[in-house]
């Protein structure tokens, strides 16, 4: 990952208008964590077929638009909670190096261990138990994760996965942003409420 921010186009606009309420420094770092998340994302798509990066620049976006959250760290994490999940180049102690030890703690919070295929029921459902005792700003990031993944599962043609997000999101998701934020709660409802809706619709045009 040396050649991490050698990447020139320009940011997002959306990052834009966050790092303009920032201090220099603080801006500085959302666009060095930008750049470094599209390097470690470099050539994956999302299920819809959009390129994965567009994910935690969206996950940024609702954190500080949506949730109202200020901490810079916490955009610097959103940008990044994937890389050590879906890059092998990437490990919380690079993260550590690039954007110091709270960034990397909060990225490792959200972050799921690679597991044998016949280990990772197991490994999911620990997952979730471990969440409520995660702090504030670490439920905050998994739940905005969470809100674009709802969003997102609306846009792909694979209804199996829809209906597995809106099961999950209801037992497990409801309740984390019950015990953590007005506002991220309403936004998963309204998500699920969302898929609910397609749902029921692609069921009655069946009939």
């Amino acid at each position: 990952m040396s050649m991490m921010y050698e990447i020139a186009e320009p940011i997002p606009a959306s990052l834009a208008l966050i790092q303009a309420s920032m201090s220099r420094d603080d801006a500085e770092r959302v666009e060095r964590a930008y750049r470094f998340a599209r390097a470690a994302h470099n050539g994956q798509l999302r299920d819809e077929g959009t390129p994965f990066i567009e994910h935690p620049v969206r996950v940024a976006e609702i954190l500080w638009q949506e949730l109202g959250v200020r901490n810079a760290d916490l955009i610097v994490a959103a940008l990044n909670h994937d890389v050590i999940e879906d890059s092998e180049a990437v490990d919380e102690h690079l993260v550590a190096s690039a954007f110091g030890e709270v960034v990397a703690k909060l990225v490792v919070d959200v972050t799921k261990i690679s597991v044998p295929p016949e280990e990772k029921a197991a490994r999911d459902r620990a997952y979730l138990d471990r969440l409520p005792d995660l702090p504030v700003d670490s439920r905050l990031l998994k739940l905005a994760d969470r809100i674009d993944n709802l969003r997102s599962v609306l846009l792909a043609d694979d209804l199996a996965k829809a209906r597995r997000y809106l099961d999950v999101s209801q037992d497990e998701f409801v309740p984390l942003a019950t015990m953590t934020d007005p506002v991220a709660l309403r936004l998963v409802i309204e998500a699920c409420d969302a898929i609910e809706r397609m749902l029921r619709d692609l069921d009655g045009t069946r009939l």
